[in-house]
C-alpha cells in the first residue's frame, strides 16, 4: 500500500489538519476490519473502488463515491476493501465542519453520509475538482482552493473550537472542568455548545481521542507491549485500557493484529 500525508498551507491549518492518499491493488483479496471509536471527522473521495461497510451485521452497502465522516462513538461498523483502492483524504479540524457551513455535528456521529447530503453543491466542485487533478499534488491544491474559498464567509474561531484542538492535541489528557473554566462558559453552555460543533460529549471526545492514540501507538510500534502503550495514553492500568476495547470496539487488545496492521490509518 502506498501512503503519503502532507500538512496544509497555514492559512488552513484552523480547518484542515492533513491530506492523505492511500493507493494499492488487492484484486480479489478483501481486507476487512471493525471501524474504531474515534474522533475525526474526515472527507473521503474515492477515485478507485469505494469501500463497502457492514452496520450492526445488516446488508454489505457501498460507501458513496465522496463522504463525509462523522466522529465514531461505540457503533458496530465493519469495512471492507477490494479490488483498485484509491483514496484521497482530507483529515478536517474537530470544529471544520460547524464552523465552516454550520452543520450540527451530532447528525453526523456514527454516520459516513455523500458529502452531497452534508455539503451540498459544494461537494460536487470538490469532488470534480479533485478527480480532475492529474496527480497528488494538483489534489491537494484543488481541494486547498475549494477551502480557501469557504474560508471567505466562514465564521471566527471560538473557544470550542480551540478546546477541541486542545484536546485533539493532548491526546484526550485534559480535565474537562479545566476547559470549561478557560472558556467562561458555564457547564451547561460548555457542554451544549461542544457537542453541537464537535458532535460528541467533551469526556466522550476525549476518551475516544485518547483511545486513538492508543492505536496509532501500537501501529506505529506493533512490537511495544498493550500495558506499555496503555500507561503512556493516559490508562490507569492495562485492565482500564481493555475494557474501553470492549465497550468501544468489542474487541480484546489481542484481536487487534492481522488487518488490523493494514488498518488505513489516518496518521500514516
Amino acid at each position: 500500500m502506498f501512503v503519503r500525508r502532507v500538512m496544509p498551507h497555514p492559512a488552513l491549518r484552523g480547518v484542515v489538519q492533513s491530506f492523505g492518499e492511500r493507493r494499492g491493488g488487492l484484486g480479489a483479496a478483501v481486507l476487512s476490519w471493525p471501524l474504531t471509536a474515534r474522533p475525526h471527522q474526515i472527507i473521503d473521495i474515492y477515485l478507485g473502488d469505494p469501500f463497502r461497510i457492514r452496520i450492526e451485521g445488516g446488508p454489505l452497502l457501498t460507501s458513496p463515491e465522496t463522504v463525509v465522516v462523522g466522529p465514531q462513538g461505540a457503533r458496530r461498523i465493519q469495512m471492507y476493501v477490494s479490488g483498485d483502492v484509491h483514496v484521497f483524504n482530507i483529515l478536517l479540524q474537530p470544529a471544520a465542519l460547524n464552523r465552516l457551513i454550520g452543520v450540527d455535528m451530532t447528525s453526523l456521529v456514527n454516520e459516513g453520509m455523500a458529502a452531497q447530503d452534508v455539503l451540498g453543491k459544494r461537494a460536487t466542485r470538490l469532488s470534480d475538482a479533485v478527480r480532475s487533478a492529474r496527480d497528488f499534488a494538483s489534489r491537494v491544491a484543488a481541494a486547498e482552493r475549494w477551502f480557501g474559498n469557504l474560508l471567505e464567509s466562514d465564521g471566527a474561531v471560538d473557544g470550542i473550537d480551540l478546546a477541541s484542538r486542545y484536546l485533539l492535541a493532548a491526546r484526550g489528557r485534559v480535565r474537562i472542568d479545566t476547559l470549561i473554566d478557560k472558556s467562561g462558559l458555564s457547564a451547561r453552555q460548555f457542554q451544549r455548545r461542544f457537542t453541537t460543533q464537535i458532535g460528541l460529549p467533551p469526556k466522550l471526545y476525549a476518551r475516544t481521542t485518547r483511545f486513538d492514540a492508543a492505536l496509532t501507538a501500537h501501529r506505529k510500534n506493533p512490537a511495544r507491549s498493550w500495558t506499555e502503550i496503555a500507561h503512556e495514553a493516559g490508562y490507569f492500568d492495562q485492565a482500564h485500557f481493555v475494557r474501553d476495547c470492549r465497550e468501544l470496539v468489542d474487541a480484546a487488545p489481542s484481536q487487534f493484529t492481522g488487518d488490523w496492521d493494514n488498518i488505513f490509518s489516518l496518521h500514516g
